[in-house]
């Protein structure tokens, strides 16, 4: 069963690779609509320099505003650690890891969908 719409949030580093969540330096924002990329839209976030200054609630706290300012469904990354993946959860997101291009991964998580 297709859903109908979802936003994927892709944790990627500057070679458009896919990251680890608290370390992103960039998060993809992709936008599917009835099984279909329609919209891609980039941001530089900073997560790698942030989790090296913040506390790691606060840098939770911040990835989970970004993440529900843009409606996420579902992350696709590299990696997460252990509080990462439950304040994910927590969230009622959906993580998928996977490595390599970020979109590449997108396209097959969702041609799986």
């Amino acid at each position: 069963m297709r859903m109908e719409s979802k936003i994927i949030a892709a944790t990627i580093d500057d070679n458009l690779l896919l990251s680890g969540i608290g370390r992103a330096r960039k998060v993809a924002i992709i936008e599917v609509k009835e099984g279909k990329i329609a919209k891609i839209e980039e941001f530089e976030v900073k997560w790698d320099e942030a989790h090296e200054k913040e506390e790691e609630g606060l840098h939770h706290a911040n990835v989970a505003k970004f993440l529900r300012s843009h409606n996420v469904t579902d992350i696709i990354a590299f990696g997460a650690g252990p509080d990462m993946r439950h304040m994910v959860e927590r969230l009622g997101i959906r993580l998928h890891f996977s490595s390599g291009d970020y979109r590449e991964a997108i396209k097959r998580l969702v041609e799986s969908s």
